[in-house]
């Protein structure tokens, strides 16, 4: 007899601003909700002073629309498989050929939208600020959500985040038909150039792939909308 499948745990991660000074400032008063169950998870941004009322809020909405992500969950495209490569007769010289090198495909990265998800090459979504921590890997894959959905871009080509924080905070209580009011250029910059750093190097915050960004795993979604993990 074939048991029932068993229930998931529901995971709620949280993250808050830190009061200082006996508050928290109104630009700092932004808090982000991860809700994950099973494969699935949701990730929303909301306003948050310090008081219990928002997080009871933020919980209950991101409960709500993980359930809706459950009933109709996105379908994620196989990644083609590479045909294995057939040994080449040897020639008749003395001299051994040189082996070819096997040639990797490029990372990618779902990013979830309104409706469904694109598929982003991780090297058309980098971070040159220097940010470098998960909540900033986290707001750019938000920020190209964004954009996606409000028609300013497609995906296909690269695009630079000079600040993830000050990009979001610019298009956050934008909607897609406002975003349309405004051009790429207005909040990212384009083409895969890296700033110099003083020793003349070359220096960027590439997009990393994580245990939960790799080609077509679920990822976190925009905020107040419906994603992978």
């Amino acid at each position: 007899m074939t048991q029932p499948k068993e229930t998931p745990n529901t995971i709620l991660t949280l993250t808050l601003p830190t009061p200082e000074g006996g508050g928290i400032a109104p630009e700092r008063a932004t808090a982000t909700l991860l809700i994950q169950r099973g494969d699935l998870a949701h990730v929303r941004q909301f306003h948050y002073n310090g008081q219990l009322a928002d997080l009871i809020t933020a919980i209950r909405e991101g409960t709500l629309e993980l359930g809706l992500l459950e009933d109709n969950p996105p379908i994620i495209p196989e990644t083609p498989k590479t045909p294995p490569k057939t040994k080449a007769k040897p020639k008749p010289t003395t001299k051994k050929a040189a082996p070819t090198p096997a040639v990797e495909e490029e990372p990618t990265i779902d990013i979830p939208l309104r409706k469904g998800t694109k598929t982003v090459r991780i090297s058309h979504l980098k971070i040159v600020g220097g940010e470098t921590d998960a909540a900033a890997y986290k707001q750019a894959v938000l920020i190209a959500a964004k954009l996606i959905d409000g028609g300013l871009w497609d995906g296909a080509s690269p695009i630079r985040i000079d600040d993830v924080y000050a990009t979001m905070r610019k298009m956050k209580h934008l909607t897609d038909s406002e975003m349309g009011l405004f051009s790429l250029e207005d909040f990212v910059s384009l083409g895969d150039a890296t700033p110099q750093s003083e020793n003349g190097s070359d220096e960027d915050a590439e997009i990393a792939l994580g245990p939960a960004l790799a080609n077509g795993s679920h990822s976190e979604t925009q905020s107040d909308q419906p994603g992978l993990m």
